[in-house]
C-alpha cells in the first residue's frame, strides 16, 4: 500500500513538474513600452504631455535609482476615446501640448527605438 501511494506521489510531480509551460494565450506578445508618459492638466481644454526613457540600470543602487530622461524628437499619435487627435512631435524636453475640445486625451502611440508603443491613461 505505502509503495502504491509513493507511486502515485511521484507520478504527480512528475506530472506537475513537466506540463507546466509559460505559454502566452495572448494573440500577439505583450512588449513593455520604451517610453513612459507624464500627463499634467493645462487648464480647461489642454493637457501637457512628458515623454520619458527609463534607465533602469541602477534600480538596486539607493544612490542612483531609475533615471528618467525626456525624450526630445518623439512623433506621437494623439488619441481621445478612440478617435485620433492629431500627430504630435515632442519638444527637447520631451513634451506635447495638446488642445482638445470633446474628450480629453488618454492614448498616445508611436516608435521608439524601433519599438512601437501604445500608451493609454
Amino acid at each position: 500500500m505505502k509503495s502504491a501511494f509513493g507511486i502515485a506521489m511521484i507520478t504527480l510531480a512528475t506530472l506537475l513538474a513537466t506540463s507546466c509551460e509559460d505559454v502566452s494565450d495572448l494573440a500577439i506578445d505583450k512588449v513593455a513600452a520604451p517610453v513612459v508618459a507624464e500627463v499634467e492638466d493645462l487648464g480647461t481644454n489642454s493637457v501637457a504631455v512628458t515623454f520619458f526613457e527609463l534607465d533602469k540600470s541602477g534600480i538596486l543602487d539607493k544612490d542612483k535609482g531609475i533615471i528618467s530622461t525626456p525624450v526630445p524628437n518623439l512623433g506621437i499619435d494623439v488619441f481621445a476615446s478612440g478617435v485620433m487627435i492629431g500627430t504630435f512631435t515632442t519638444d527637447g524636453n520631451g513634451i506635447i501640448e495638446v488642445d482638445y475640445t470633446a474628450d480629453k486625451p488618454n492614448e498616445f502611440a508611436g516608435t521608439y527605438k524601433g519599438i512601437a508603443f501604445r500608451i493609454i491613461k
